[in-house]
């Protein structure tokens, strides 16, 4: 089999893995270098002429449109110009903003330029059918070189990382991301889009085949979809290994969706049914099988799922406690930590004395953006998410890719409603990239 893959892409992806290997670059100076490396990394990749054919021809007026409002609500919650926060009153002379902690607006208003920048290289590569492919299919042996080692690094090792400590679960595997949960994100991911890879593979090689099925037609099958068979039975095991809950949930979520999206737009050419039921029970029997060899750690989970799912509710009572406080404005983009303080008491100290996210992206957003930056910022997202909807409908060749990106879109908005992969940096760099590759790619 022939790898055809682009020092453009690799550059890439390099970067993006990078993140996730720099412990998803969670740290503020770590979250800035990234974001200008990606703000330069767009202007470098216009150099190319496909770049600028490819960006020229993108559709970018609705998604510009409200991901500028975004921008713009961010920068006035760092001005006057609306009500204060009450706090900025009890500091003589400070210029009394919206927002509560104006470092680090200005931090994630960058990195919000960061995600724009990922997106539009992303972008980049999608005008071309071929280059995207190639982008993918790099995605993925990163992918799986990365699920390699993190499977590697935690049997081996469980008490040490790059030569330091493991402070976040050592028991449960988190790669280099510092949260198993997190792991669970980017392997569910992975796992979908080995999936796609696989399918099309498949429709392509079936496509070629003649006459009866015959062993030689097998053995052409095999060779074509081993690598992405290898790079499902790598992230799955790793994924089990997270032994993240919800993790799971939204991959098989992600699957389902897959899969029945698949079956809808190719009923017509009545050629879904034998790739269908062989992935099912490809992915199934990987699923039995490693959550059989994890049933103790698993169990032990699902026992904690009560004390859990009470620690989670007393987040989220005191955060939407907090968004019903500034509904409108918010109290700035970056200011949890702050908000978190803000509402510990007696009650719930315990579940709240930790924490450096709601675990839950969309109260995440509401009570640090308020409605005004909430709303421009998932229309967005969904503006995307419809012109790769549409593309899966509209574009045959490319449809699979198409059909995996958006449902890893799903998987990361259903996960991101119990968890926190969003507020990775790394992690929503990945996504951006995917969804700009994703949203060129679905334009005729």
């Amino acid at each position: 089999m022939r790898f055809r893959i682009s020092v453009s892409a690799t550059l890439v992806v390099a970067l993006t893995f990078l993140g996730h290997l720099i412990y998803g670059a969670k740290r503020d100076d770590l979250s800035l270098a990234f974001s200008i490396a990606w703000l330069i990394a767009l202007p470098l990749m216009l150099t190319q002429e496909w770049a600028r054919k490819s960006l020229d021809r993108t559709p970018l007026i609705w998604p510009g449109a409200s991901f500028a409002l975004v921008i713009l609500a961010g920068i006035a919650s760092l001005t006057p110009l609306f009500e204060p926060h009450p706090i900025w009153s009890l500091v003589p002379g400070a210029i009394k903003t919206v927002t509560i902690d104006p470092y680090a607006t200005w931090l994630n208003l960058f990195k919000l330029l960061g995600l724009a920048a990922a997106f539009l290289v992303g972008a980049g590569f999608g005008g071309d059918e071929e280059r995207a492919k190639q982008l993918i299919r790099t995605i993925l042996l990163a992918g799986l070189a990365y699920g390699i080692w993190a499977f590697l690094s935690q049997e081996m090792d469980r008490d040490t990382l790059f030569g330091q400590t493991r402070v976040w679960s050592p028991d449960r595997l988190s790669g280099s991301l510092t949260s198993a949960n997190t792991a669970a994100t980017l392997f569910g991911a992975l796992t979908v889009l080995n999936l796609a890879d696989l399918l099309r593979r498949f429709d392509q090689q079936r496509g070629r085949r003649t006459g009866r099925l015959q062993w030689r037609h097998l053995e052409a099958i095999l060779q074509t979809i081993w690598l992405p068979l290898l790079g499902i039975t790598v992230s799955v095991a790793c994924l089990v290994l997270t032994v993240s809950r919800s993790g799971m949930a939204a991959t098989v979520a992600g699957i389902v969706l897959f899969l029945g999206i698949r079956a809808v737009v190719s009923a017509k050419t009545g050629a879904w049914v034998a790739p269908l039921m062989g992935t099912l029970v490809v992915v199934l029997g990987l699923l039995i099988g490693f959550v059989a060899l994890n049933l103790s750690a698993l169990d032990e989970r699902v026992a904690g799922l009560g004390d859990d799912a009470h620690t989670r509710a007393t987040i989220f009572a005191a955060h939407w406690a907090a968004f019903l406080a500034s509904p409108w404005q918010g109290f700035g983009l970056g200011t949890f930590a702050q908000i978190n303080a803000m509402y510990v008491n007696d009650a719930n100290r315990d579940s709240l004395y930790d924490i450096t996210a709601t675990y839950d992206v969309y109260l995440h957003w509401l009570e640090e953006a308020g409605l005004v930056g909430t709303i421009p910022m998932f229309a967005t997202v969904l503006v995307v998410a419809v012109r790769i909807a549409r593309g899966v409908v509209e574009r045959q060749r490319s449809r699979l890719s198409l059909l995996g990106i958006l449902c890893v879109l799903a998987l990361f908005l259903i996960h991101g409603a119990t968890d926190y992969p969003f507020e990775i940096p790394s992690m929503s760099l990945f996504l951006s990239l995917l969804l700009g590759v994703g949203y060129r790619m679905a334009k005729r």
